[in-house]
């Protein structure tokens, strides 16, 4: 699991560097993520909030939801404000297409999160195939210890054809 760890905390690291860098320049004028709509600061967010409760419950099977949620919420913020980036280019006509263009923070925050999405799929089907082994610290519980005996019979409790029968008093 040490692996997917570091995959998912530099999926975040990009995430964030990709919501702060520019999401479209025009003229060597950039606007980044967390200017203007703030969207930026969600794809951070949801970065920050996916890996790290990645890895407060990374001992857990299920650690990888987590992981998936925040790359699905990521790979929805940037792909639709990518999609409506482009198509106000496209719509701004030759002039427009010529000197504005998505810039690579909205590409980096996109790709980071998809990669987010994969290593938390991949953490949920590792954990499928490596079992979670009981702790060897754990003393055995009293029930599996061993089998209860009934102190005034002498056998034990589980197996009552080899009870023998009660004394007969003394006269």
């Amino acid at each position: 699991m040490q692996k997917i760890q570091w995959w998912v905390l530099g999926s975040g690291v990009l995430m964030v560097i990709g919501g702060f860098g520019p999401w479209v320049t025009a003229f060597g004028i950039s606007v980044s993520g967390t200017d203007g709509s703030n969207d930026g600061w969600f794809v951070v967010a949801v970065a920050a909030i996916g890996g790290g409760l990645f890895y407060y419950m990374r001992q857990r099977r299920d650690a990888g939801v987590w992981v998936i949620l925040a790359g699905l919420a990521g790979v929805g913020v940037t792909a639709y404000d990518r999609s409506n980036v482009q198509n106000a280019i496209d719509r701004g006509g030759p002039f427009a297409q010529a000197v504005a263009q998505v810039g690579w923070g909205l590409n980096l925050a996109l790709i980071a999160s998809i990669s987010m999405g994969i290593a938390g799929v991949v953490a949920l089907r590792q954990a499928r195939s490596h079992p979670v082994e009981p702790a060897a610290s754990m003393p055995p519980s009293r029930e599996s210890a061993a089998p209860s005996v009934d102190p005034q019979v002498g056998a034990t409790a589980e197996d009552p054809a080899e009870t023998p029968p009660p004394p007969t008093p003394d006269a």
